[in-house]
Protein backbone atom coordinates (compact mmCIF):
# COMPACT_ATOMS: atom_id res chain seq x y z
CA UNK A 1 0.00 0.00 0.00
CA UNK A 2 2.81 2.34 0.83
CA UNK A 3 4.32 1.64 -2.46
CA UNK A 4 1.04 2.54 -4.49
CA UNK A 5 0.32 5.70 -2.73
CA UNK A 6 4.31 6.96 -3.40
CA UNK A 7 3.67 6.25 -6.89
CA UNK A 8 0.64 8.28 -7.42
CA UNK A 9 2.43 11.14 -6.10
CA UNK A 10 4.66 11.90 -9.04
CA UNK A 11 4.53 14.76 -11.16
CA UNK A 12 2.39 13.69 -14.11
CA UNK A 13 0.26 11.39 -11.95
CA UNK A 14 -0.33 14.06 -9.09
CA UNK A 15 -2.25 15.94 -12.14
CA UNK A 16 -4.54 13.21 -12.84
CA UNK A 17 -5.55 12.70 -8.85
CA UNK A 18 -6.01 16.31 -8.39
CA UNK A 19 -8.26 16.42 -11.89
CA UNK A 20 -10.15 13.26 -10.19
CA UNK A 21 -10.54 15.17 -6.70
CA UNK A 22 -11.79 17.86 -8.74
CA UNK A 23 -14.24 16.42 -10.80
CA UNK A 24 -15.61 14.18 -7.30
CA UNK A 25 -16.55 17.78 -5.23
CA UNK A 26 -18.41 19.32 -8.69
CA UNK A 27 -20.12 16.05 -8.85
CA UNK A 28 -21.27 16.07 -4.97
CA UNK A 29 -21.52 19.59 -5.47
CA UNK A 30 -24.17 19.38 -8.37
CA UNK A 31 -25.87 16.30 -6.55
CA UNK A 32 -26.39 18.85 -3.41
CA UNK A 33 -28.00 21.31 -5.80
CA UNK A 34 -30.31 19.24 -7.20
CA UNK A 35 -31.18 17.60 -3.66
CA UNK A 36 -32.00 21.24 -2.81
CA UNK A 37 -34.15 22.31 -5.70
CA UNK A 38 -36.01 19.09 -5.42
CA UNK A 39 -36.59 19.57 -1.49
CA UNK A 40 -37.37 23.44 -2.26
CA UNK A 41 -40.05 22.14 -4.89
CA UNK A 42 -41.33 19.45 -2.68
CA UNK A 43 -41.82 22.05 -0.10
CA UNK A 44 -42.83 25.07 -2.66
CA UNK A 45 -46.17 22.59 -3.84
CA UNK A 46 -46.86 21.73 -0.27
CA UNK A 47 -47.39 25.34 0.48
CA UNK A 48 -49.24 26.22 -2.94
CA UNK A 49 -51.72 23.72 -2.20
CA UNK A 50 -52.55 23.08 1.61
CA UNK A 51 -52.03 26.75 2.92
CA UNK A 52 -48.33 26.00 4.43
CA UNK A 53 -48.41 22.36 5.23
CA UNK A 54 -45.83 21.99 7.88
CA UNK A 55 -43.06 24.37 7.72
CA UNK A 56 -40.21 21.75 7.78
CA UNK A 57 -41.56 19.25 5.40
CA UNK A 58 -38.97 16.21 6.26
CA UNK A 59 -41.63 13.80 7.90
CA UNK A 60 -41.27 10.33 5.85
CA UNK A 61 -45.19 10.19 4.99
CA UNK A 62 -46.53 13.64 3.27
CA UNK A 63 -49.94 14.73 4.22
CA UNK A 64 -52.43 14.39 1.42
CA UNK A 65 -53.75 17.46 -0.10
CA UNK A 66 -57.51 16.62 0.64
CA UNK A 67 -56.80 16.08 4.03
CA UNK A 68 -54.93 19.12 4.69
CA UNK A 69 -57.58 20.66 2.71
CA UNK A 70 -60.32 19.43 4.33
CA UNK A 71 -59.28 20.65 8.21
CA UNK A 72 -58.49 24.21 6.67
CA UNK A 73 -62.06 24.64 5.23
CA UNK A 74 -63.76 23.04 8.43
CA UNK A 75 -61.67 25.67 10.79
CA UNK A 76 -62.67 28.55 8.16
CA UNK A 77 -65.93 27.75 8.62
CA UNK A 78 -66.05 27.45 12.38
CA UNK A 79 -63.99 30.51 12.92
CA UNK A 80 -65.19 32.41 10.30
CA UNK A 81 -61.82 33.13 9.10
CA UNK A 82 -59.69 33.03 5.70
CA UNK A 83 -57.34 29.68 5.32
CA UNK A 84 -54.66 32.06 4.19
CA UNK A 85 -54.97 33.01 8.04
CA UNK A 86 -53.20 29.55 9.37
CA UNK A 87 -51.40 26.94 8.64
CA UNK A 88 -50.87 23.17 9.24
CA UNK A 89 -47.38 23.43 12.45
CA UNK A 90 -47.59 19.61 12.62
CA UNK A 91 -49.45 15.83 11.70
CA UNK A 92 -48.59 12.66 12.12
CA UNK A 93 -50.34 9.15 10.79
CA UNK A 94 -52.64 7.26 13.14
CA UNK A 95 -54.97 4.27 13.50
CA UNK A 96 -58.37 5.63 15.19
CA UNK A 97 -60.12 2.75 17.38
CA UNK A 98 -63.60 3.64 16.37
CA UNK A 99 -65.77 5.50 13.64
CA UNK A 100 -65.66 8.58 16.19
CA UNK A 101 -62.27 8.87 15.85
CA UNK A 102 -61.71 8.51 19.01
CA UNK A 103 -63.88 12.00 19.96
CA UNK A 104 -67.09 10.56 20.94
CA UNK A 105 -69.84 13.09 21.07
CA UNK A 106 -72.08 12.70 24.84
CA UNK A 107 -74.28 9.55 24.30
CA UNK A 108 -73.33 8.85 21.02
CA UNK A 109 -72.86 4.99 19.21
CA UNK A 110 -69.22 4.59 17.67
CA UNK A 111 -68.95 2.03 15.13
CA UNK A 112 -66.29 -0.17 16.33
CA UNK A 113 -63.21 -1.01 13.90
CA UNK A 114 -60.02 0.69 13.32
CA UNK A 115 -59.78 3.70 10.99
CA UNK A 116 -56.86 5.06 9.52
CA UNK A 117 -55.90 8.46 9.69
CA UNK A 118 -54.35 11.71 10.29
CA UNK A 119 -53.64 13.89 13.30
CA UNK A 120 -52.83 17.61 12.64
CA UNK A 121 -52.20 20.96 14.63
CA UNK A 122 -53.27 23.99 13.12
CA UNK A 123 -52.32 27.40 13.95
CA UNK A 124 -52.63 31.10 13.02
CA UNK A 125 -49.77 31.67 15.82
CA UNK A 126 -51.53 33.03 18.44
CA UNK A 127 -54.70 29.60 18.73
CA UNK A 128 -53.63 26.44 17.92
CA UNK A 129 -56.22 23.46 17.33
CA UNK A 130 -56.35 19.44 16.69
CA UNK A 131 -57.98 17.93 14.48
CA UNK A 132 -58.77 14.15 13.89
CA UNK A 133 -59.28 13.22 10.07
CA UNK A 134 -59.85 9.50 8.66
CA UNK A 135 -57.10 9.26 5.97
CA UNK A 136 -58.99 10.76 3.36
CA UNK A 137 -60.39 13.93 4.98
CA UNK A 138 -64.24 13.63 4.33
CA UNK A 139 -64.62 12.12 8.21
CA UNK A 140 -63.09 15.16 10.61
CA UNK A 141 -63.59 16.46 14.18
CA UNK A 142 -61.79 18.95 16.24
CA UNK A 143 -60.47 17.60 19.18
CA UNK A 144 -59.34 20.46 21.07
CA UNK A 145 -58.57 23.83 20.86
CA UNK A 146 -56.56 26.71 22.92
CA UNK A 147 -57.61 29.82 22.87
CA UNK A 148 -57.25 32.76 25.38
CA UNK A 149 -60.98 32.48 26.53
CA UNK A 150 -61.36 28.78 26.51
CA UNK A 151 -58.16 28.53 29.41
CA UNK A 152 -58.30 25.75 31.81
CA UNK A 153 -57.54 26.59 35.30
CA UNK A 154 -54.92 24.91 36.45
CA UNK A 155 -56.31 23.79 39.49
CA UNK A 156 -59.16 21.96 37.62
CA UNK A 157 -56.09 20.68 34.93
CA UNK A 158 -54.48 18.66 38.25
CA UNK A 159 -57.10 17.58 39.58
CA UNK A 160 -58.46 16.02 36.13
CA UNK A 161 -54.91 14.53 35.43
CA UNK A 162 -54.72 13.10 38.98
CA UNK A 163 -57.69 11.00 39.12
CA UNK A 164 -57.55 9.91 35.06
CA UNK A 165 -53.92 9.12 36.41
CA UNK A 166 -55.31 6.60 39.30
CA UNK A 167 -57.68 5.54 36.88
CA UNK A 168 -55.84 4.56 33.88
CA UNK A 169 -52.61 3.31 36.08
CA UNK A 170 -50.40 5.79 34.33
CA UNK A 171 -47.96 8.62 35.37
CA UNK A 172 -49.06 12.16 34.24
CA UNK A 173 -46.58 12.60 32.10
CA UNK A 174 -48.20 10.12 29.48
CA UNK A 175 -51.65 11.78 29.90
CA UNK A 176 -53.27 14.96 27.79
CA UNK A 177 -55.70 17.08 28.00
CA UNK A 178 -57.03 17.33 24.40
CA UNK A 179 -60.36 19.05 24.67
CA UNK A 180 -61.92 21.23 27.59
CA UNK A 181 -64.66 23.41 27.41
CA UNK A 182 -66.85 25.40 30.10
CA UNK A 183 -70.18 23.94 30.90
CA UNK A 184 -73.24 24.74 33.12
CA UNK A 185 -74.34 21.52 34.98
CA UNK A 186 -77.90 21.72 35.82
CA UNK A 187 -77.61 19.89 39.12
CA UNK A 188 -75.06 19.13 41.99
CA UNK A 189 -74.32 16.09 40.37
CA UNK A 190 -72.79 17.20 37.32
CA UNK A 191 -75.33 15.52 35.58
CA UNK A 192 -73.75 12.31 36.61
CA UNK A 193 -75.91 10.87 39.78
CA UNK A 194 -74.42 7.80 40.76
CA UNK A 195 -77.46 5.31 41.77
CA UNK A 196 -80.41 6.17 44.47
CA UNK A 197 -78.18 9.61 44.61
CA UNK A 198 -80.09 12.82 45.67
CA UNK A 199 -79.15 15.78 43.39
CA UNK A 200 -79.05 19.27 44.76
CA UNK A 201 -81.21 21.33 41.72
CA UNK A 202 -79.25 24.24 41.32
CA UNK A 203 -77.08 25.25 38.10
CA UNK A 204 -73.09 24.81 38.97
CA UNK A 205 -71.18 26.29 36.24
CA UNK A 206 -67.65 23.96 35.66
CA UNK A 207 -65.55 22.28 32.69
CA UNK A 208 -65.98 19.16 30.61
CA UNK A 209 -62.36 17.92 30.05
CA UNK A 210 -61.63 15.16 27.83
CA UNK A 211 -58.17 13.21 28.76
CA UNK A 212 -56.51 10.82 26.27
CA UNK A 213 -54.09 8.01 27.56
CA UNK A 214 -53.34 6.33 24.78
CA UNK A 215 -55.50 3.19 24.35
CA UNK A 216 -57.94 4.95 26.74
CA UNK A 217 -59.82 8.59 27.02
CA UNK A 218 -61.38 9.75 29.52
CA UNK A 219 -64.55 12.48 29.75
CA UNK A 220 -64.61 14.23 33.03
CA UNK A 221 -67.12 16.49 34.77
CA UNK A 222 -65.65 19.34 36.98
CA UNK A 223 -67.39 22.35 38.84
CA UNK A 224 -65.64 25.38 38.43
CA UNK A 225 -62.56 25.14 40.91
CA UNK A 226 -62.01 21.56 40.85
CA UNK A 227 -63.07 20.32 44.37
CA UNK A 228 -66.03 18.18 42.51
CA UNK A 229 -65.06 15.64 39.41
CA UNK A 230 -66.88 13.10 37.84
CA UNK A 231 -66.01 10.43 35.27
CA UNK A 232 -68.43 10.40 32.36
CA UNK A 233 -68.40 6.68 31.90
CA UNK A 234 -70.65 6.40 28.84
CA UNK A 235 -68.75 9.86 27.24
CA UNK A 236 -65.39 7.66 27.62
CA UNK A 237 -63.47 5.73 25.05
CA UNK A 238 -65.17 1.81 24.56
CA UNK A 239 -62.41 0.47 26.02
CA UNK A 240 -62.32 -0.08 29.86
CA UNK A 241 -59.83 2.16 31.87
CA UNK A 242 -58.60 -1.02 34.76
CA UNK A 243 -57.68 -0.40 37.97
CA UNK A 244 -55.09 -2.29 40.36
CA UNK A 245 -56.06 -5.42 42.79
CA UNK A 246 -55.13 -5.04 46.03
CA UNK A 247 -52.45 -7.52 47.02
CA UNK A 248 -54.54 -8.58 49.55
CA UNK A 249 -57.65 -9.26 46.98
CA UNK A 250 -55.27 -11.91 44.79
CA UNK A 251 -56.12 -15.71 44.66
CA UNK A 252 -53.26 -17.84 45.07
CA UNK A 253 -50.66 -18.62 42.50
CA UNK A 254 -50.97 -21.46 40.74
CA UNK A 255 -49.08 -24.48 40.89
CA UNK A 256 -46.18 -25.81 38.39
CA UNK A 257 -48.33 -27.91 36.96
CA UNK A 258 -51.36 -25.78 36.32
CA UNK A 259 -51.41 -23.74 33.18
CA UNK A 260 -54.39 -21.51 33.55
CA UNK A 261 -57.14 -21.14 36.09
CA UNK A 262 -60.57 -19.30 36.04
CA UNK A 263 -63.00 -18.55 38.83
CA UNK A 264 -66.09 -17.53 38.12
CA UNK A 265 -68.87 -16.42 39.99
CA UNK A 266 -72.14 -13.59 40.98
CA UNK A 267 -75.70 -13.49 39.35
CA UNK A 268 -78.87 -14.14 41.67
CA UNK A 269 -77.51 -17.83 42.87
CA UNK A 270 -73.93 -16.36 44.20
CA UNK A 271 -72.07 -20.01 43.42
CA UNK A 272 -68.34 -19.68 42.41
CA UNK A 273 -66.63 -22.64 40.27
CA UNK A 274 -63.01 -22.60 39.95
CA UNK A 275 -61.95 -24.35 36.69
CA UNK A 276 -58.36 -25.52 36.34
CA UNK A 277 -56.06 -26.60 32.85
CA UNK A 278 -53.13 -28.92 33.90
CA UNK A 279 -50.22 -29.48 31.88
CA UNK A 280 -51.34 -33.09 31.10
CA UNK A 281 -54.75 -31.73 29.49
CA UNK A 282 -56.96 -32.35 32.65
CA UNK A 283 -59.77 -29.91 32.81
CA UNK A 284 -60.82 -29.90 36.41
CA UNK A 285 -63.80 -28.35 37.29
CA UNK A 286 -65.29 -27.71 41.23
CA UNK A 287 -67.46 -25.66 43.20
CA UNK A 288 -65.93 -23.91 46.02
CA UNK A 289 -67.49 -24.26 49.03
CA UNK A 290 -68.82 -27.43 48.62
CA UNK A 291 -67.86 -29.44 51.28
CA UNK A 292 -69.04 -32.88 49.69
CA UNK A 293 -67.28 -32.58 46.42
CA UNK A 294 -70.23 -33.53 44.35
CA UNK A 295 -70.52 -30.87 41.55
CA UNK A 296 -66.54 -31.81 40.62
CA UNK A 297 -65.50 -32.95 37.20
CA UNK A 298 -62.41 -33.60 35.56
CA UNK A 299 -62.24 -33.50 31.31
CA UNK A 300 -59.69 -33.76 29.09
CA UNK A 301 -58.44 -31.65 25.92
CA UNK A 302 -55.16 -32.97 23.94
CA UNK A 303 -51.77 -32.02 24.49
CA UNK A 304 -51.72 -29.58 21.29
CA UNK A 305 -54.52 -27.62 22.18
CA UNK A 306 -53.06 -26.74 25.87
CA UNK A 307 -49.76 -25.97 23.15
CA UNK A 308 -52.21 -23.80 21.86
CA UNK A 309 -53.64 -21.88 24.51
CA UNK A 310 -49.99 -21.23 25.87
CA UNK A 311 -49.48 -19.65 22.13
CA UNK A 312 -51.81 -17.60 22.34
CA UNK A 313 -51.36 -16.20 26.13
CA UNK A 314 -48.02 -15.54 24.64
CA UNK A 315 -49.03 -13.59 21.46
CA UNK A 316 -51.67 -11.70 23.26
CA UNK A 317 -49.19 -10.71 25.76
CA UNK A 318 -51.43 -11.65 28.76
CA UNK A 319 -48.88 -10.69 31.02
CA UNK A 320 -49.07 -6.98 30.64
CA UNK A 321 -52.60 -7.12 32.13
CA UNK A 322 -51.15 -8.61 35.22
CA UNK A 323 -52.98 -8.07 38.53
CA UNK A 324 -55.54 -5.42 36.60
CA UNK A 325 -59.17 -5.58 36.98
CA UNK A 326 -61.86 -4.00 34.63
CA UNK A 327 -64.63 -3.19 36.92
CA UNK A 328 -68.45 -3.03 36.10
CA UNK A 329 -70.23 0.06 35.72
CA UNK A 330 -71.36 2.12 38.68
CA UNK A 331 -74.46 0.81 39.78
CA UNK A 332 -74.53 -2.65 37.89
CA UNK A 333 -75.80 -5.84 39.75
CA UNK A 334 -76.16 -9.26 39.47
CA UNK A 335 -73.59 -9.70 36.77
CA UNK A 336 -70.88 -12.34 36.81
CA UNK A 337 -67.37 -12.03 37.85
CA UNK A 338 -64.06 -13.76 36.50
CA UNK A 339 -61.11 -13.89 37.61
CA UNK A 340 -57.98 -15.47 34.93
CA UNK A 341 -54.80 -16.20 36.38
CA UNK A 342 -52.12 -17.53 34.49
CA UNK A 343 -48.25 -18.43 35.57
CA UNK A 344 -47.62 -14.72 35.34
CA UNK A 345 -50.54 -12.62 36.81
CA UNK A 346 -54.25 -12.38 37.58
CA UNK A 347 -56.89 -10.38 35.65
CA UNK A 348 -59.96 -9.84 36.66
CA UNK A 349 -63.15 -8.84 34.37
CA UNK A 350 -66.97 -9.25 34.27
CA UNK A 351 -69.75 -10.35 31.19
CA UNK A 352 -71.55 -6.85 30.94
CA UNK A 353 -67.98 -5.38 30.17
CA UNK A 354 -67.04 -8.20 28.21
CA UNK A 355 -67.02 -6.45 24.64
CA UNK A 356 -65.18 -3.33 26.20
CA UNK A 357 -62.01 -5.20 27.18
CA UNK A 358 -58.80 -4.36 25.11
CA UNK A 359 -58.97 -6.71 22.05
CA UNK A 360 -55.86 -9.22 23.43
CA UNK A 361 -58.01 -9.53 26.52
CA UNK A 362 -61.09 -10.16 24.28
CA UNK A 363 -58.67 -12.76 22.29
CA UNK A 364 -57.67 -14.86 25.66
CA UNK A 365 -61.56 -14.96 26.87
CA UNK A 366 -62.33 -16.34 23.65
CA UNK A 367 -59.86 -19.06 23.10
CA UNK A 368 -60.33 -20.04 27.05
CA UNK A 369 -64.04 -20.11 26.40
CA UNK A 370 -63.47 -22.30 23.53
CA UNK A 371 -60.95 -24.70 24.58
CA UNK A 372 -63.10 -25.31 28.00
CA UNK A 373 -66.21 -25.75 25.35
CA UNK A 374 -64.19 -28.67 23.19
CA UNK A 375 -62.99 -30.74 26.89
CA UNK A 376 -64.42 -34.70 26.88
Amino acid sequence: MKFMLKDYFNPNKMRIFTALILTGILSVASSLTLIKDATGATAKFSLETSNEVLKDNTKPNLLPRPVANAVLQDLGRRQGISTRQVQIIDYNQQTWRNGCLELPQPDELCTQGLVPGWRLVVSNDEQNWIYHTNSNGRSLRLASTNTSSDKLPASIKNAVLQAASERLQQPISQLTIIQAQQQTWRDGCLELPNADEFCTQALVSGWRVVVNGGEQTLVYHTNQTGSAIRLNQKASSNTLAPVQIPVSELPPPLARYVVFREISGGGFTGITYETVLLKDGQLIRMRIGNANDSERSVRRVSLQQVQQFVRTLERSKFSKFKNLSYPAPSGAADYFGYTLTSQEGTVEYNDISLNNLPKNLQTVVEAWNKLVGSAK
